[in-house]
């Protein structure tokens, strides 16, 4: 098969459209058989490395040999694989796990998973690992009519974290300017991250997950965020209602998709992945439109993951898009470790936050709060929400809380009003969902 190297990538006339026209506008049905090709090198490669921890998957299901794996519906037949496996993986055949499929010394970068729902997993890319990566960033950006030159700013964690360079790479790639700022673990670190921002100001303004700790060092040191520093909105941290999916984390395909604003959801980089939403229980897609959890099998790569299933919900549409692009749409519901039940109803935690949202009380400078996951044998939901700025008494503050947050989800709720910076604080993703 005809491999795509990895370089520099050449310049586009800023008015084309898109950043890869052939391969995003490319026939359906050829791009079919360019997935089934790479899925048969990818079962291949399993049982030649051997690739111990897949081939105990694929003997599994009765599949010995890799003429059982033809095209992408024969996917189906083979178990799902999810984190804790890989971390099982790592734990058993240390340090790297039975399931790569390149030497660690063939690669050029190691770097771990943010560990924040358990131990992190290592993350391994080669170069052309990393030219898929940076390949499928550039569509985003393009698609939303960025182009080289423009200056932009990030405040990922770095060092083994691996996304922060991953995106630091993805970025210069495509020709932006990047200014890598600390993430802001102290109010010292963020006010470095602010004085450079008032030096050189991007064009597209910051807003990653830790804008509201920059937006509470800001207003400490008697700015506004968003005259004297260029700050957006505090990030809201939860799925809009139609999400776009965009990201298979940094230990799948952190660049999976995007979304092209003319259409719902997100553009999927079918040359590189079969992304499928699937029924956990029986590992088979669910209908085109019905919610899945999320499973991406990654392709074209030195180090691919099969059948991956991220345990976050997905929906999937294929219809034609207007914008021209030919590739399926995706939609992401955030991770089922947030969906919570409650009295007959489930809901995602981010729909408490949407409900704070509309307290305007509690949202200046920022919203900060934290949901208590519910026991069997609660009746009520218990919130807990520090105070905004906004003038009203505590009494009052707390009943709008509680009256928005029943009135979105239907169940009775506790709210539990605390001071100021009560709550912990995250220079990265914030923890929205506590244990007691």
């Amino acid at each position: 098969m005809e491999r795509r190297e990895a370089s520099w990538p050449a310049p586009r006339d800023p008015k084309q459209k898109f950043w890869d026209p052939d391969a995003q506008t490319m026939d359906p049905e050829r791009r079919r058989l360019l997935q089934d090709e790479w899925v048969r090198d990818l079962v291949r490669r399993v049982f030649e490395g051997p690739v111990s921890f897949f081939r105990r998957k694929l003997e599994a299901a009765g599949i010995h040999d890799a003429s059982r794996v033809t095209e992408v519906a024969d996917l189906e037949a083979i178990p799902l694989t999810i984190k804790e496996e890989l971390r099982d993986s790592e734990a058993t055949h240390p340090p790297v796990g039975d399931y790569r499929f390149t030497d660690v010394r063939s690669c050029v970068r190691l770097g771990t998973s943010t560990g924040t729902t358990g131990v992190p997993t290592l993350r391994l890319w080669t170069r052309h690992d990393l030219w898929v990566e940076y390949e499928s960033a550039a569509r985003h950006w393009w698609r939303n009519g960025w182009r080289p030159g423009t200056i932009v700013s990030h405040a990922h964690p770095g060092y083994l974290y691996g996304g922060g360079l991953l995106l630091q790479g993805a970025y210069e790639y495509f020709g932006f300017l990047p200014i890598w700022v600390p993430p802001p673990d102290t109010d010292e670190r963020a006010a470095e991250a602010i004085r450079m921002w008032m030096r050189i100001r991007p064009d597209i303004p910051f807003h990653h997950y830790s804008i509201g700790r920059f937006f509470e060092a800001a207003t400490k040191l008697g700015l506004d965020p968003r005259a004297d520093v260029g700050l957006e909105n505090p990030y809201y941290e939860g799925p809009a209602e139609d999400a776009p999916l965009q990201s298979g984390g940094s230990e799948c395909y952190a660049f999976v998709g995007s979304a092209c604003h003319q259409a719902p959801g997100g553009h999927l980089n079918e040359d590189f992945a079969v992304v499928e939403a699937v029924d956990p229980a029986t590992g088979r897609r669910v209908s085109d439109g019905e919610w899945g959890s999320l499973t991406i099998t990654t392709l074209d790569r030195d180090n691919p993951l099969l059948r991956y299933n991220l345990e976050e919900a997905c929906r999937i549409v294929r219809d034609p898009c207007v914008c021209g692009e030919t590739t399926s749409r995706a939609f992401w519901g955030g991770r089922f470790t947030h969906l919570l039940s409650l009295g007959g109803r489930r809901f995602q935690v981010v729909e408490v936050e949407r409900a704070l949202r509309t307290v305007a009380e509690v949202t200046s400078p920022t919203l900060e709060y934290v949901v208590v996951r519910p026991a069997a044998d609660d009746a009520r939901l218990r919130v807990r929400v520090e105070r905004g700025d906004g003038a009203v008494d505590s009494e009052t503050m707390r009943g709008r809380c509680r009256a928005a947050i029943e009135a979105r989800l239907g169940v009775e709720t506790i709210v539990e009003l605390v001071e100021r910076e009560t709550l912990p604080r995250s220079s990265y993703k914030a923890t929205r969902l506590v244990e007691r």
